[in-house]
């Protein structure tokens, strides 16, 4: 069950994340997909699809419904009307999606079979500190009914498997699974954008939200000397925060020239990556990172926060990856990249497209997202 799956793509990368176990596995399971009929966001349902029965989607079965209708009823019937052998949820702060099926199978009122949570980052410090007294309190509240007894949690590193423990417990069962990526294995290097020194094209390729941290990334180009174009793409999921963003997008100096691009479909990702220098991502906290991958995909290097399993990224010479209080590390590690001819540019924008397409899915990998559902 997940909140949100193709063809929508506002909900970010847990679509892709399902879309991903779905392509690479389903020689092997069958898969069930229970989700919204519109995207995140939308007040109107995808067009063209039809909701309320199972219909063939890619290689899996899906089943469309309205939000508003998934009562305690409908979900128990629909579970029911598949003969499943395990139940993956795709959040944990999910009540419709995660704490309703649970309260199900504590009820006895489907089968009592087992259950994968993927908490997708959500336990991360810095997904935690915001709205953290909600959180805390929706913590509390579903661990005193014992929903999470006997339940299995994916990690999808050991970063997370940590932050899993401290929230939920040492003694839970955690089966770390790296999140699998598209099929990059057959792709070769394309970038045509040239580097000119003292000029960068920078992107952002995200939702507007304070957990993407959009507003930190603009306040960085403050200070940066050059010729700087930041185009941003991502649904306005948080529109007061986005107010806050364009406040200081009209503070900048003239050489710097922001825009907003309005929502990238998934094909066009990587086309996008390409069509630029950098990725800026200064996230309080990602689980995996599908956007960062594909962004090495499309040769761009990364300057991201630490709070990723993308780590050393200096070292391979593929990007920065830098603790969020340092802001004048974030300043430089721009300007090195404003400084960069085309020679030197192209080493690392090489650099990264081979490093995304190393770290895409390996045969281990594949194994291990099979032997968690095992």
């Amino acid at each position: 069950m997940t909140g949100y799956y193709v063809p929508g793509v506002k909900g970010g990368g847990p679509i892709q994340s399902i879309k991903n176990l779905v392509d690479n596995l389903s020689d092997k399971i069958d898969f069930y997909i229970i989700t919204s009929d519109r995207d995140l966001g939308d007040e109107k349902p995808y067009s063209n699809i039809q909701t309320d029965s199972w219909i063939q989607v890619g290689n899996s079965k899906v089943y469309y419904t309205r939000n508003s209708e998934l009562s305690l009823v409908k979900t128990k019937n629909i579970i029911n009307s598949v003969d499943f052998d395990l139940i993956y949820l795709n959040s944990f702060f999910s009540y419709k999606y995660t704490t309703v099926p649970l309260l199900l199978r504590k009820i006895n009122k489907i089968s009592r079979k087992p259950v994968i949570i993927a908490p997708r980052g959500q336990f991360s410090s810095g997904a935690l500190s915001l709205k953290r007294a909600k959180k805390e309190f929706y913590i509390k509240f579903t661990k005193a009914l014992s929903l999470y007894k006997n339940v299995i949690w994916h990690a999808t590193a050991k970063t997370e498997k940590e932050d899993i423990q401290k929230i939920i417990g040492k003694d839970k069962r955690i089966i770390i699974a790296n999140n699998l990526t598209a099929n990059y294995k057959q792709m070769e290097y394309d970038k045509p954008l040239e580097k000119k020194k003292g000029e960068l094209k920078i992107v952002f390729i995200s939702r507007v939200h304070p957990k993407k941290n959009l507003k930190m990334a603009i306040e960085f180009l403050k200070n940066i000397k050059g010729k700087v174009e930041f185009s941003i793409y991502g649904p306005l999921e948080d529109k007061l925060y986005w107010a806050e963003c364009q406040k200081i997008i009209k503070d900048l100096p003239n050489n710097i020239a922001v825009s907003y691009k309005g929502i990238v479909t998934h094909t066009d990702v990587i086309k996008t990556f390409k069509q630029n220098h950098i990725f800026l991502f200064p996230t309080l906290g990602e689980n995996f990172g599908h956007v960062i991958s594909e962004a090495l995909i499309g040769g761009c290097p990364i300057i991201i926060s630490d709070q990723t399993p993308w780590r050393k990224l200096e070292s391979t010479k593929i990007g920065w990856d830098i603790n969020l209080k340092d802001e004048v590390e974030f300043v430089n590690s721009i300007q090195t990249c404003v400084n960069l001819d085309e020679k030197d540019y192209r080493i690392i924008s090489k650099n990264a497209f081979n490093y995304g397409k190393q770290m895409s899915n390996s045969a281990h990998d594949v194994q291990e997202s099979f032997r968690l559902f095992s």
